[in-house]
């Protein structure tokens, strides 16, 4: 006696395993890509707050530029010493903004408020710069 699978059997088997990964695998893309675009937002964040402790410590103002060619931002003491780059994601493109960069002051508070606006995949991302202590929000 047999104890193993015809081959119709096996051929529907994996039938069923392609439907499936199908179906799978551009929810896992659009998952990854989330979650590249979750951490770019991080990074900036944190980069900001670097940049504004990192004034107050120097005692030199210190800038998060935007660059739109190659998409990325750095961030550098003055114009002319960049400390970091960072490469956006190809799915994050900066659509509007009134604002090239972030600068901080040797007090660390901002030295122009203004808006960029970042279009992702889930839709536009705000950054917000105000005035006076620094602060910056970022729309959710």
């Amino acid at each position: 006696m047999n104890k193993g699978f015809t081959l119709l059997e096996v051929v529907i088997v994996l039938a069923l395993l392609m439907t499936g990964l199908v179906f799978a695998l551009p929810a896992y893309n659009a998952i990854t890509v989330e979650k590249e675009e979750k951490r770019f937002f991080e990074l900036l964040r944190n980069d900001i707050y670097f940049a504004q402790s990192l004034a107050y410590g120097s005692k030199n103002t210190v800038s998060v530029f935007f660059r739109t060619n190659p998409s990325r931002y750095e961030v550098g003491e003055g114009l002319i010493n960049p400390l970091i780059y960072r490469q956006t994601p190809k799915t994050v493109a900066i659509k509007n903004s009134n604002l090239g960069m972030i600068s901080y002051g040797t007090s660390g508070s901002v030295l122009a408020s203004g808006t960029i606006q970042f279009e992702t995949s889930t839709g536009l991302k705000t950054i917000v710069v105000h005035l006076g202590k620094g602060r910056v929000v970022f729309s959710e």
